[in-house]
């Protein structure tokens, strides 16, 4: 039986594997249903232990669990759903290799083009944003994938180890990430900016009432940054961390805001990374 694949350096991605990513990006909607899911041990399974290190692994970091032999387990469990494909007969042509080393013919595996389009997909990203939120029953994340054009996937990741793909327009994104961080929808007013040491802010975010908490990280070619929402049973707070290439120190003053709804998604649209294009576009007419 094959093995489970283990995790390249620089992942090869063929024409076939493109046209796969492009079909998958082509079926962008503003309300986008579930395209695939796959769990953590048929992502290892399918592009190595290491395709599961940014996101996590709910399921097979556990201490109980044996990630090889479930990795073992779930790639036979895609070739019996006719998700992947063994041996060589009736393959389809895999074209040029597009980037990274290896001889595609010699892959001991072929995936379903969708399945193919969606990995070479979470490999390749021109900028991406995470948002991981805590709430009283466990930590999900919800990951966004950006290409060139527009194009987003969308990942999420349950506590339990599911990872459901959707591929939602770009315009859509920030009021879906906008919804994640307040699940019980308590935003209501704007407030005045607070200037706090950074261990305040954070006592604030994370104090008793708090009912979830999110980090969101946006991490992009130029300016990736970071903030943090805390949603109370009342209100919205949001905590701006700065950038990711310098960690403020406990007593340095930071910004915090309490937020309604719009602000909130405003916020957040800021922080998604976009082609020059596609900012022009999303400037409003002043």
């Amino acid at each position: 039986m094959t093995q489970p694949a283990q995790s390249p350096a620089e992942p090869t991605i063929t024409e076939r594997d493109m046209l796969g990513a492009m079909e998958v990006l082509s079926g962008a909607s503003a309300e986008p249903t579930i395209l695939l899911t796959l769990t953590d041990e048929e992502i290892m399974a399918l592009d190595g232990a290491s395709a599961l290190e940014l996101l996590g692994s709910p399921y097979v970091s556990q201490d109980e669990v044996d990630a090889e032999a479930s990795a073992a387990a779930a790639l036979r469990s895609l070739v019996a759903r006719a998700m992947v494909f063994t041996g060589t007969e009736g393959r389809e042509e895999e074209g040029d290799v597009l980037s990274g080393p290896g001889d595609p013919a010699q892959r001991p595996v072929q995936l379903d083009r969708r399945l193919a389009g969606v990995i070479a997909l979470r490999r390749i990203p021109e900028g991406m944003v995470t948002s991981q939120r805590t709430l009283a029953g466990g930590t999900t994340t919800l990951a966004h994938y950006f290409y060139p054009s527009g194009g987003v996937l969308e990942e999420y990741v349950t506590i339990d180890g599911f990872h459901h793909f959707a591929v939602p327009e770009l315009a859509t994104v920030a009021e879906r990430i906008r919804a994640f961080t307040d699940p019980f929808e308590v935003a209501s007013e704007d407030g005045q900016p607070q200037a706090l040491p950074l261990q305040e802010a954070v006592a604030a975010l994370e104090n008793e009432d708090t009912r979830a908490l999110t980090v969101v990280t946006a991490v992009t070619d130029g300016a990736s940054r970071r903030a943090t929402v805390g949603a109370t049973s009342q209100a919205v707070l949001v905590l701006d961390n700065g950038p990711l290439d310098r960690e403020p120190a406990p007593t340095e003053t930071v910004q915090v805001s309490e937020v309604s709804s719009e602000a909130l998604r405003t916020v957040l649209d800021v922080m998604l990374p976009r082609e020059a294009d596609d900012e022009a576009d999303a400037t409003p007419e002043g």
